[in-house]
């Protein structure tokens, strides 16, 4: 798994810099051995963690934890991290159950009056992004026939991971370059203005010299807003296009797999048909 998704968060680190110095407000709780091992096993995605699961206390049974609130923010994302990249749903299960109950933890901060006690408790889910995404085969279309794709992906991976599994979608072999294109509707060329092509990561000259590489570009960076469409070159010799629009953006779900194909629609053609005889 790559420290790159979580960059941001530990940016927020780094910039707080002083503060980490400094008396912060804190919130202490129980954790089971169980979960406490869970947070042990995302120590790799932030380190910081290993301080504090080293002071933790036996108590009525549990394990008593104290949390800076900054901190805890951290540690709530590298476990909606963790739980998008488990492949086991079991495990998934319970760090999805894990990040529910410390970012439960981290909003009473927002909810605790001036006398301490606390207001409400609103029930929260992961953050994880999830993007539905429409891929519709727009050419090498089979005579009066529509055929197109629905699938699901974490917003927070590459358009590598993207092109992936739309080739896979169509039951295509993931067996050549490939590009995205901003405009669906042009030609896929230099003149496009949004360009981002696995050319620019294997050290391939480029179409342009602007263009960007896919796998250091995430889904949801490319795909900003509902509506949102590319145009998906793959193989530039048999030129297969498809036009993949953002339907949905939401958090990701309890139990949820990622990637999936959420709906089919229309036979795909053969990726390689037979030759004919002449």
């Amino acid at each position: 798994m790559c420290m790159t998704d979580l960059e941001p968060g530990i940016k927020r680190r780094r910039e707080r810099g002083l503060l980490h110095s400094m008396k912060q407000s804190t919130v202490s709780f129980l954790l089971t051995s169980h979960e406490f091992k869970l947070l042990a096993s995302i120590v790799y995605l932030e380190p910081f963690l290993d301080e504090i699961l080293s002071k933790v206390k036996a108590e009525d049974g549990g394990l008593r934890v104290k949390f800076p609130y900054e901190d805890l923010e951290d540690a709530v994302n590298a476990l909606a991290h963790q739980v998008e990249h488990e492949s086991d749903p079991e495990r998934r299960q319970q760090l999805q159950a894990l990040g529910e109950k410390l970012e439960g933890y981290k909003q009473l901060r927002q909810h605790v009056s001036v006398h301490g006690k606390v207001v409400v408790k609103k029930k929260i889910i992961s953050k994880a992004v999830v993007c539905i995404l429409e891929v519709r085969l727009s050419k090498h279309l089979p005579a009066g026939k529509e055929v197109l794709r629905t699938i699901a992906v974490s917003g927070n991976k590459n358009l590598y991971h993207l092109a992936d599994v739309i080739v896979s979608s169509f039951d295509f072999m993931f067996d050549h370059c490939f590009a995205f294109y901003g405009d669906v509707n042009g030609q896929p060329n230099r003149t496009q203005k949004e360009i981002y092509e696995l050319f620019v990561d294997i050290g391939e000259e480029p179409t342009a010299p602007y263009a960007q590489g896919v796998k250091k570009v995430k889904i949801a960076t490319a795909f900003p807003e509902i509506g949102k469409t590319m145009l998906f070159r793959f193989d530039y010799g048999d030129d297969w296009r498809f036009a993949v629009e953002l339907k949905e953006s939401r958090q990701i779900m309890l139990g949820e797999k990622l990637p999936a194909v959420l709906k089919k629609t229309g036979k795909a053609p053969l990726q390689y048909p037979p030759l004919k005889d002449f």
